[in-house]
């Protein structure tokens, strides 16, 4: 009995395993008919982005912070802010993880190219840009492909605020590395 006992609850672990892997790394609905937010150009001899790495351990998951700023041609200072929580058993071995921040698009490129067996969390923050146009009410936050198509990211929530020219996104899983943004 101890025996049949212990294989039902093997075989119920495994398949409930299976299935959040599978809802991490599920496809998620395109979105159409939406444009990524631009930001300000980026004026003087300022670069047109920055990469940072750092190395975590999947076994162990991890945090990952950094911000990158420069000057806009209004005279303000562009903020970007970058948070990756990685649970642990996120992938195997380390993995040097880079964070890009650009000066043309609200959005984050992120790798190497991997998917994730456990949740990994994003939060990700601008401040400092001109949001006239921008309807809050079709903010979204999501997954940007190779060909430019755009797919529907879980995520706590996201916000902006028009008058500090600030975009949010809290919390939003994502199911492997690659480029996201926040489009309108």
């Amino acid at each position: 009995m101890k025996l049949i006992t212990s294989a039902l609850f093997l075989t119920l672990l495994f398949i409930l395993g299976c299935d959040q892997i599978t809802e991490i790394n599920a496809p998620q609905e395109r979105i159409v008919n939406k444009q990524l937010i631009k930001l300000p150009e980026n004026v003087g001899l300022g670069v047109e982005s920055q990469t940072y790495t750092q190395d975590i351990n999947g076994a162990n998951g991890g945090e990952f912070q950094r911000t990158f700023s420069y000057q806009n041609s209004s005279g303000g200072t562009v903020y970007q802010f970058g948070d990756l929580d990685f649970f642990p058993g996120a992938f195997t071995g380390t993995k040097n993880i880079s964070m890009t921040f650009n000066t043309g698009g609200a959005a984050m490129e992120l790798g190497p190219p991997t998917q994730f067996q456990a949740r990994v969390d994003y939060t990700y923050k601008i401040t400092g840009i001109d949001l006239t146009g921008v309807n809050p009410n079709t903010l979204e936050f999501v997954y940007i492909d190779a060909n430019g198509n755009m797919y529907a990211v879980d995520y706590d929530y996201v916000t902006m605020d028009a008058s500090t020219g600030m975009l949010k996104v809290v919390n939003a899983i994502l199911p492997h590395f690659s480029r996201y943004g926040f489009v309108n």
